[in-house]
C-alpha cells in the first residue's frame, strides 16, 4: 500500500521488552529463543499494531522511530540510562517482526531507518512505536 504523504502512524505497547535473536541450542538442531518475555512481548505488539493497520499491509520503505522504557531495579549500575539486557538490536528486531506479523508493514524488510533508544520507564514499561512513510529517493 503506498502510504507516501499520508500521516504518521503511532501507538503506544504496555509490557515488558524483551528482545529476539538469542538462542539456546538443545542438541540434534532443536533451538529455542533464549528469553520467554519474548513470546508474550511480541503478542502484545502484534495486538496493539493490529490496531492501527490500514487496509493493506505497508509496502513502502518506511522509518520506525521507537522508545522502549525499561523497568528500573532498584539499584540500577547505571543511574541515568538503562545500559541492561536486552540489546537495543535485538529489542527492534522483535518488534520489527511483529509489525509484519500484524500486517502493518508487508515486511519488515521495509525498515529503512530505525530511530531507537532505551529509557527507564516513570510507570509503565513498554515502547512507544511511530512509523513514518519515507517519500521517493531523488
Amino acid at each position: 500500500m503506498d502510504i507516501q504523504g499520508d500521516p504518521l502512524i503511532s501507538f503506544h505497547v504496555s509490557g515488558i521488552p524483551a528482545g529476539q535473536g538469542s538462542k539456546t541450542y538443545f542438541g540434534k538442531g532443536r533451538m529455542k529463543e533464549s528469553s520467554d518475555k519474548l513470546k508474550p512481548w511480541r503478542d502484545e505488539v502484534i495486538r496493539v499494531a493490529k490496531l492501527h493497520a490500514l487496509d493493506e499491509p505497508i509496502d513502502d520503505p518506511v522509518r520506525v522511530y521507537v522508545t522502549f522504557w525499561i523497568e528500573r531495579p532498584g539499584k540500577p549500575k547505571f543511574k541515568d540510562y538503562p545500559a541492561t539486557p536486552f540489546d537495543l538490536d535485538k529489542l527492534q528486531r522483535g518488534v520489527g517482526d511483529a509489525l509484519q506479523q500484524s500486517g502493518l508493514l508487508k515486511d519488515d524488510s521495509r525498515i529503512v531507518t530505525w530511530v531507537a533508544k532505551k529509557r527507564w520507564a516513570l510507570d509503565t514499561p513498554g515502547a512507544e512505536i511511530t512509523i513514518e512513510p519515507l517519500a521517493p529517493a531523488g
